[in-house]
């Protein structure tokens, strides 16, 4: 469920600012991108949680979409709703704090956005779940969830406009989360679902 709702908020809301407001010459999504400068300077720390959905292009929004449909049901329906938002949310910002620390400490005004900072958080997390209690994600193995969390920072990483230092701050922040907050109980909300 709070999958299908995450997936519906980030396509309304790039419907609304993408295709209505700025085709009419309104550009919103500067007010809300990760820019360290309008953080450091302006205190405009909302950035931080607004730039999560946020999307430069359509295909952006829809690679973050689909890796958000695969990961985010299946760890949604193992782990249940609270640790979903729990791993999403706080993910997603420690994914934006560790880029916009990155690149003021480089000193470059490189603007962030997109949901895939949280979207890495639930990978790092995943992981975390099959490390930690063994075939828990019951349709995807310890090895598969491995090399997709690989083979995702990889695609990242041949693509020069990809915020790579947001996605491996997620991922990281996402699987110390999963450590910390992943039961060995199968008695929680979801355990067992197949699809």
């Amino acid at each position: 469920m709070i999958t299908y709702i995450l997936i519906g908020l980030n396509v309304g809301i790039y419907i609304i600012l993408n295709m209505f407001l700025l085709q009419n010459g309104i550009d919103i999504i500067s007010n809300f991108d990760n820019s360290w400068m309008a953080i450091k300077f302006n205190g405009e720390y909302y950035r931080i949680f607004t730039s999560m959905f946020l999307h430069a292009d359509l295909n952006h929004l829809l690679n973050n979409m689909l890796i958000l449909f695969i990961i985010g049901q299946r760890y949604e329906s193992v782990e249940g709703r609270i640790r979903f938002n729990f791993v999403y949310f706080l993910g997603g910002i420690l994914a934006s704090i560790t880029s916009l620390s990155y690149n003021m400490i480089i000193g470059k005004e490189i603007v962030s956005l997109g949901a895939s900072g949280a979207i890495f958080a639930l990978i790092g997390a995943s992981v975390a779940s099959v490390v930690k209690c063994k075939n828990k994600l019951k349709t995807i193995s310890k090895r598969q969830i491995i090399l997709f969390a690989i083979f995702s920072l990889y695609a990242g990483f041949i693509n020069s406009t990809t915020d790579n230092v947001a996605h491996l701050g997620g991922l990281i922040a996402g699987f110390l989360i999963g450590l910390a907050i992943t039961e060995h109980s199968y008695n929680q909300e979801g355990i067992g679902h197949e699809y």
